[in-house]
């Protein structure tokens, strides 16, 4: 007997707290658009909070079993009342956080996590977790801030650090703003060497660099836009602190998206100050999308979210 295929579901992280409150908006807001499953999933820890390094006795590995599997049982409850037209999953993870959510995320199309609001060591710890599930997840993540809701701003911001490798985000930035009928800003931030400054040709290296960054965009995004022309395409260079000027391009924006680089000897399992800064402090959800160093040009056929955008 044959099995039938299902779909990879939206895989969301929740913790019991109103942090996950606005990822597990948008997983279903996803999950609608695409025609997915969302799968809630709470990593139980197995060593007590407050010793850090101690394993915790039998009783209380049990406690925290059952409280989270108290967590997501209300958690899927609430997510049913709120979105009775989608199909949700649940799963219980009981291992090291950061390898158990990366292993969730690997059974899903993508994964959202909400954004840390916590402060002091709290907010470290769980800003660790975040920027490590990010690092390793073998499919896109989005971070999404506990307040978010809902609504159309019809715009996609796309960081681009340079053309070669940052196609395969190109790809998937051109097809998701086909699929939502949304325009799409394209950023590039150049950053002015003390140096230059020093021997006074900050300026020149300004104007100079600007104006290599929009030809680099123009070069990248050409046929894109000749494979979407119904996507608006809005191409800026800007100077500043990357992350700043990143998230200040964003703020009237649905989404955010920056690319992971493919892990090599240069990049190890971590994640990049960059896309940590952001992820830190964005109010507009930020996907971080992994690079598998596959060659990106516009194809003849392009799928997104389940349709058929281009032939």
């Amino acid at each position: 007997m044959g099995t039938t295929w299902q779909p990879a579901p939206i895989v969301v992280a929740v913790d019991g707290s109103e942090r996950s409150a606005g990822a597990v908006r948008y997983a279903v807001r996803e999950a609608r658009a695409r025609k997915r499953t969302v799968r809630l999933v709470h990593v139980a820890p197995t060593l007590l909070p407050e010793g850090g390094l101690w394993p915790a006795a039998g009783r209380d590995v049990e406690d925290l079993r059952t409280s989270g599997e108290r967590i997501l049982e209300r958690a899927v409850a609430e997510a049913r009342s709120a979105a009775p037209d989608i199909r949700f999953e649940s799963l219980l993870g009981r291992d090291q956080r950061v390898a158990e959510l990366a292993a969730a995320a690997a059974t899903g199309e993508l994964m959202v996590l909400g954004r840390e609001t916590r402060r002091g060591a709290e907010r470290l710890l769980a800003g660790t977790t975040t920027a490590g599930v990010v690092a390793r997840a073998a499919v896109p993540v989005v971070v999404v801030p506990a307040d978010w809701r809902e609504s159309e701003h019809g715009r996609i911001v796309v960081g681009i650090k340079s053309a070669v490798p940052d196609g395969e985000l190109l790809a998937r930035a051109f097809s998701m703003a086909s699929a939502r009928h949304a325009a799409l800003r394209l950023v590039h931030v150049v950053v002015i060497p003390e140096l230059a400054a020093e021997i006074g040709v900050a300026d020149a290296y300004a104007d100079e660099s600007l104006s290599s960054g929009r030809r680099m965009l123009e070069s990248a995004a050409h046929e894109w836009r000749d494979a979407f022309p119904d996507v608006t395409v809005e191409m800026t260079a800007v100077e500043g602190r990357p992350a700043d000027a990143l998230v200040d391009a964003s703020a009237d924006a649905d989404l955010l998206m920056l690319a992971r680089p493919h892990r090599d000897l240069r990049h190890p399992v971590r994640l990049g100050r960059t896309p940590r800064a952001v992820l830190g402090v964005s109010d507009t959800p930020v996907e971080v999308v992994p690079l598998k160093r596959e060659p990106a040009t516009a194809p003849l056929v392009l799928e997104s979210e389940g349709e058929i955008l281009k032939s």
